[in-house]
């Protein structure tokens, strides 16, 4: 059998951890850069950037919700009164 005939499996890369929003970023980037070199079908890419818009979106969510705790947690210490349009 002819070698350059026979299939091969994908191609292993690594991309960096998504684990903040600058990190999906530079996964992102990745992988454009290899769908640009071919070594990435455009369908490929696209399903890659649509999973890190999802994990994007989570990263954000989570991201407002510790601030939304925060600063429910400071309006507490300080007193209902602390928020705008609260007056005693």
């Amino acid at each position: 059998m002819n070698e350059e005939k026979q299939q091969t499996g994908p191609e292993a890369f690594e991309l960096p951890d998504t684990v903040d929003l600058a990190a999906v970023d530079a996964a992102e980037i990745a992988v454009i850069r290899l769908a640009a070199r071919r070594r990435l079908s455009p369908l490929a890419a696209l399903r890659f950037i649509r999973m890190f818009d999802h994990r994007r979106r989570v990263i954000a969510d989570l991201q407002l919700e510790a601030k939304m705790d925060r600063l429910e947690k400071d309006s507490e210490e300080e007193g209902d009164d602390a928020w705008p349009g609260n007056h005693a």
